[in-house]
């Protein structure tokens, strides 16, 4: 942790500023431990460099957190195995295409958020497009994985924190990224308008929400997540194992089917479709993706199974969120996985 996070850093409950204590640091000046104290009397760790600032949790929080935990540890090196295709993906999905393009929207962003961070990724990128002060927020443990790899970037601060209890006062960025993230919340609704409180007028935020699928993946979701959202992260960890070997055989076979004429009331399209797919879009998620590896693979799958909150959602809901906050729609994308928003605050 930088010293200078404390000046940003608010009680999520209160809202109080907070001083350090019992500061330990680190030859390069880090802050790896002490007691960040409110003077409501609230007092949060500083553990291995990261501030925790998620008290209280309600128990359904806890699960989101023990969930996210074990796959963020178990996937240690995931951010940079996966950054090729998650990177050009983001940028396609908010209309920006490339870097370049990024960093055009970025110009002149003072306080960047990236609200569930996981091991930093779009915190890094975010970093380096721009020359804004980056905090990156993650419920989970995994967020100390973010900080062994980029401590190092000047401008960036990680803070572990409920997302839906963000500890920055109201108004404190200019631009708020919440990708990926936003629907394993209790309310997804309900965490868009936290969000928003924390964005400065003539800002923006971009985020994506699983997209509702067709009704035989639907109740195939429900079905299977009502066990496996009960298991051990280990158990879960096997099933999605279990299920990823099935989605790589399909996608060895390099089948295509052609569906001769649209299904409307089963969400199914007409036109040639790979098989793996076919079945992943239309049956039930079992993941596959060749730029990714093994593990990479397994932990998108472990990542629909297992966390307690899975919402899915419709294009026309996001819209309708957007209208009542008051937030000017800059760039919309609907793709079979789900739906992704780049607004602005009026």
């Amino acid at each position: 942790m930088k010293r200078n996070l404390v000046e940003l850093l608010r009680d999520p409950t209160s809202g109080a500023p907070l001083a350090l204590e019992g500061e330990v640091s680190a030859d390069d000046g880090e802050v790896v431990g002490g007691t960040l104290v409110a003077a409501s009397g609230a007092r949060f760790a500083v553990v291995d460099g990261v501030p925790g600032m998620v008290p209280d949790l309600a128990p359904e929080q806890q699960a989101t957190v023990e969930s996210f935990s074990f796959k963020w540890q178990k996937a240690a090196d995931y951010r940079k195995t996966t950054e090729g295709h998650y990177v050009k993906w983001y940028l396609d999905r908010y209309g920006f295409g490339t870097e370049a393009k990024l960093a055009e929207l970025l110009a002149g962003k003072r306080m960047i958020l990236d609200a569930g961070t996981a091991h930093g990724r779009d915190a890094e990128m975010y970093a380096r497009n721009s020359t804004a002060t980056v905090v990156g927020v993650d419920i989970s443990y995994g967020i100390r994985n973010a900080y062994r790899d980029l401590r190092g970037l000047p401008r960036l601060h990680l803070v572990q924190a409920d997302l839906g209890r963000l500890p920055f006062a109201e108004g404190t960025f200019d631009f708020i990224g919440c990708d990926q993230v936003i629907h394993h919340t209790p309310d997804t609704r309900a965490s868009v308008h936290h969000l928003v409180t924390r964005l400065a007028p003539g800002g923006h935020l971009a985020f994506y929400v699983y997209k509702q699928k067709g009704p035989v993946r639907e109740f195939c979701d429900d079905l299977i997540r009502d066990q496996t959202t009960k298991m051990s992260p280990e158990a879960c960890m096997r099933v999605a194992e279990s299920i990823t070997k099935l989605g790589k055989a399909l996608s060895d076979l390099k089948v295509t089917i052609d569906v001769p004429e649209a299904i409307p009331i089963l969400g199914i399209p007409a036109g040639k479709q790979d098989i793996q797919r076919f079945i992943y879009w239309n049956m039930f998620k079992c993941y596959w993706n060749d730029t990714m590896d093994w593990d990479a693979n397994v932990i998108t799958n472990f990542d629909w199974y297992h966390p307690l909150h899975a919402h899915r959602h419709t294009p026309e809901e996001v819209r309708a969120w957007c209208a009542e906050e008051g937030l000017e729609i800059v760039h919309l994308d609907v793709q079979e996985s789900g739906v992704s928003v780049l607004c602005r605050k009026g």
